[in-house]
């Protein structure tokens, strides 16, 4: 229960963190969204006369681990889990095929 409170802790952090960060472009707007584990962030507004909305990140905390769903962060936040001493076999590249995961150094699941 201590690790699954501590990475709760971390996901709400990163995610906070991105949030921070205005959008360069049109009248867009970065929300949070947190709820059951899962942690989004996602962008809506207008850029011009272009409606904006877009999952950016999404993480999960399933079993203990980290699940990236979705990250289009420029670095993105597997660096930021490594750096904060999240090990590699708690963080699942779920955006990736299962099999292809294998080839990872990442968990499977």
């Amino acid at each position: 229960m201590e690790r699954l409170n501590r990475y709760r802790q971390i996901a709400q952090s990163i995610i906070d963190d991105y949030a921070k960060y205005k959008p360069s472009y049109g009248d867009v707007e970065l929300l949070v969204i947190s709820q059951l584990d899962n942690y989004l962030l996602i962008s809506v507004g207008w850029n011009g006369d272009r409606r904006v909305h877009s999952t950016i990140l999404h993480l999960r905390i399933v079993a203990e681990k980290f699940w990236l769903e979705r990250d289009e962060t420029e670095e993105g936040i597997t660096q930021d889990l490594l750096a904060l001493g999240v090990p590699k076999e708690d963080i699942v590249l779920a955006f990736h095929h299962p099999e292809d995961r294998k080839l990872s150094e990442f968990a499977i699941a």
